[in-house]
This record gives C-alpha cells, structure tokens and sequence, in this order.
C-alpha cells in the first residue's frame, strides 16, 4: 500500500486538562501517516484521483480549530473519526505533540493507528 505523510503540522486550538489551556489557544503539532491506495491516481496523473494532503490538512486544521478537549487522545480520536469518514484511507497513525507544555522538555504529546475497519 501507499502512505500520505504530513509532518508538524500546525493546528491552533483549545485542549488540555487545565483551564489556562483551554482558555488560551495554543498550538500543536500533528504528524500523520495514512495508508491509502495511489494505483488509480498513478494511471491518471489527477489529483481528484488521490487523497490530496493539503485538503487533509485543511481538514485537520479545522477539526482543532473548532473543538475543545480535555485530552490529546480524544481530540486524535476525532480527527480518525472524521478523516475515515471523508476520505478514503484505510489506516491512519497520528501524532499530535504540544510543544514547550512541560518543563524542560521540548514536547510532550500522543500517537495513536487505528484502522478503518476500526471504526465501521
């Protein structure tokens, strides 16, 4: 199979355990890795033939943009939800990291793989 990557991205919303995290926007990092299938995308050099990476972080963006979460793995969960939904992928690894949240350390974050048949 084929993988779409997308590498820091940066979203800017409201998720954290704390009231100043979710009081203040901040940002997060998010790292995916999707497996899809290129084949008909391949033959027809069209990108409407492919999951196009800058409408999936759009989409991403938007997704944190208007949520709030206590938790990164809830908010990650969202965002498998809704990407398994629109846009055809069969597995997703996402990473999503706040940086300079912790002292001394450069950042802290989660990675969750779910499958779309995980979500059926």
């Amino acid at each position: 199979m084929d993988t779409i990557i997308i590498t820091d991205l940066e979203a800017i919303g409201h998720v954290g355990v704390k009231e100043d995290e979710r009081s203040t926007p901040q940002v997060l990092l998010i790292n995916l890795r999707a497996i899809s299938d290129f084949s008909k995308a391949i033959k027809s050099d069209d990108v409407n033939d492919t999951n196009n990476y800058a409408t999936i972080s759009k989409r991403i963006k938007t997704i944190v943009r208007e949520t709030t979460y206590h938790l990164l793995e809830s908010l990650s969960d969202h965002i498998m939800r809704v990407l398994f939904k629109e846009f055809n992928l069969e597995e997703i690894t996402l990473r999503i990291e706040k940086p300079h949240r912790v002292a001394n350390i450069q950042l802290v974050g989660i990675e969750m793989t779910r499958k779309s048949i995980d979500y059926s």
